[in-house]
């Protein structure tokens, strides 16, 4: 089965706001995501209501699951360390 996406305002603004190289991983996430949900990779946060994932290196989503419709909340790039490099 294959989970229809949709996003919160939230997590669209998150979306638009990335790099164009960065939206396609994403979206290619995103499609292998929407196929299972429950991947093993994914951790429940918050109970079982949310959901955890890495959908591409340093792309991190926040989801929901309900019925036949995967939601996402939020959308963060996690490609900044606390030191910089000098």
């Amino acid at each position: 089965m294959l989970y229809q996406i949709e996003f919160t305002e939230r997590a669209a603004a998150q979306r638009d706001a990335l790099p164009e190289d960065r939206r396609k991983l994403l979206e290619q996430g995103l499609h292998k995501l929407a196929e299972d949900p429950f991947t093993p990779v994914s951790q429940a946060v918050s109970g079982e209501d949310i959901r955890v994932v890495s959908v591409a290196q340093g792309l991190i989503v926040d989801y929901m699951i309900h019925r036949a419709f995967l939601i996402l909340v939020s959308v963060a790039i996690l490609d900044q360390s606390l030191i910089d490099d000098e």
